[in-house]
């Protein structure tokens, strides 16, 4: 089962996608090449949403040792823009803007008594137009995989350590590629612990496609623009109606403890665009809701933010 998986990963990381961007600048001479790379867009888009069976292995460990379950997502997100997959429709046509893809990856294994992690670690590389590698941006978003993952690996260690290898604990760290939009490229990571108790957190990395660079919310914003105040409208309304509709949800506003409550987005809250293209606002568990919610997100309708925010990034 895990050769399969790994296979499997292999296999989906070494291919490459073709946005929409470049297809609509192929010159009339292969405008017959469309539909292949159409077809060849809409297979990866389907490969690469996120698998929802989750590993055997730790399913039955869970079953073991009872426990909470808790999922941790991280979508580290970059930037493609090539198609070597269908070179014969596109030699002649210049790539614009950035290229990233995974090259490889390491994995993390360990099996002491009931404890058990598995973490896997890709390495990506971020080139420019030209093909060279855009070695800031590579390293930036290196560095982030590796200190997120680092983290996971000392902290199961830490928790094998304390428990004289006689705990019961499973971690997980799965990843994928989930969106290729004509601005983004996505990979996201799918954290699974299980242990007595459980925390769901969301952690995020972008790089701006145009610049290669990482950003955070602002960056997809228009320089200068109030996007916090109507996103942060908004996500309040959609919390009133949620409660009005559903008396088990409970977000924090308007509540008997006023310094718990919900008051403002800020630049840096994490965020993703889904695969409708639309801006997605992500808490984590406890930061707005009870902790039984556990981590809640907010699609916000293009609307609300069509005047304010870049080009490319929403639809």
């Amino acid at each position: 089962m895990k050769d399969e998986r790994l296979d499997k990963m292999n296999q989906e990381y070494h291919e490459t996608f073709i946005p929409a961007e470049l297809r609509q600048r192929v010159e009339t001479g292969i405008r017959e090449a469309k539909k292949d790379m159409e077809t060849e867009r809409q297979t990866a888009i389907e490969r690469k949403k996120p698998m929802k069976k989750k590993n055997n292995k730790m399913i039955t460990f869970a079953k073991t040792v009872g426990g909470a379950t808790a999922a941790a997502l991280l979508a580290i997100t970059v930037m493609a823009n090539s198609g070597a997959s269908i070179a014969h429709a596109m030699a002649k046509i210049p790539v614009i803007g950035a290229i990233a893809e995974v090259v490889t990856f390491r994995e993390y294994q360990d099996s002491t008594n009931q404890m058990y992690a598995d973490v896997k670690v890709p390495e990506v590389e971020v080139k420019n137009e030209d093909g060279t590698v855009n070695q800031e941006s590579t390293n930036a978003i290196n560095q982030s995989i590796q200190e997120y993952t680092d983290e996971i690996i000392a902290q199961y260690q830490a928790d094998v350590e304390a428990a004289d290898g006689q705990g019961y604990q499973a971690v997980d760290l799965d990843y994928q590629v989930i969106t290729d939009s004509d601005r983004l490229f996505s990979i996201r990571f799918d954290k699974l612990v299980v242990m007595a108790s459980g925390e769901e957190t969301v952690k995020i990395y972008h790089i701006d496609k145009q610049t290669g660079k990482m950003i955070n919310l602002s960056g997809i914003f228009k320089k200068g623009t109030n996007f916090i105040d109507p996103i942060t409208a908004n996500i309040k309304e959609q919390m009133k109606e949620q409660m009005a509709a559903d008396e088990n949800v409970t977000y924090w506003l308007d509540s008997d403890i006023p310094e718990w409550d919900f008051k403002s987005v800020t630049a840096d809250t994490t965020f993703y665009i889904n695969e409708e293209g639309r801006l997605v606002i992500v808490f984590d568990e406890g930061e707005v809701a009870p902790m039984s919610m556990g981590s809640v997100e907010f699609v916000i309708p293009t609307e609300v933010i069509q005047d304010i925010v870049q080009d490319g990034f929403v639809q």
